[in-house]
């Protein structure tokens, strides 16, 4: 288990930890959000053997690199999926089509100026929602544009 000044330094450094403890409260692992990259790596392995993959994202997260056994790795790894998706107020699938998270990710670039494989996913859907309410915005101020301008065509 880590001490108070090792866990306020991971904060730090990765921001918001998640800590997971099994279920007989033995084990306790702190763990960080997975980047957009690691999640996109996850979703690959995931197509082939959703086991492994599980695996990977769990490791992948992992803070305090020490040797667990399958079980919790497998139910660490299935809570860390959970909170993904929990940080997004869109409802996802586990495993969605790369070609939206490619979209998404384009669209968070265009916005913000970011690279949004280094994100992590709570802050990748954060900017998401943001760059969509943008281009909502964007688009609703195109279509006043065009309205006032055919009415001043037409009314002439």
């Amino acid at each position: 288990m880590l001490d108070e000044i090792t866990i306020q330094n991971l904060k730090e450094k990765h921001g918001s930890l998640l800590k997971i403890t099994s279920d007989d409260q033995l084990v306790t692992v702190y763990c960080k959000k997975p980047s957009f990259n690691t999640f996109l790596n996850y979703q690959n392995i995931y197509k082939d053997n959703p086991h492994e993959a599980i695996l990977f994202l769990f490791k992948e997260c992992l803070l305090e690199k020490e040797n667990y056994n399958d079980e919790f790795m497998l139910s660490s790894g299935n809570s860390i999926v959970e909170i993904i998706k929990k940080d997004s107020e869109f409802i996802i699938d586990a495993t969605p089509q790369k070609d939206e998270f490619k979209k998404s990710a384009a669209l968070i670039r265009y916005a913000f100026h970011v690279n949004p494989y280094q994100l992590p996913m709570d802050e990748f859907y954060k900017l998401l929602e943001e760059a969509l309410w943008l281009q909502k915005h964007n688009e609703k101020r195109m279509e006043n544009t065009l309205m006032t301008a055919f009415a001043q065509t037409f009314s002439n």
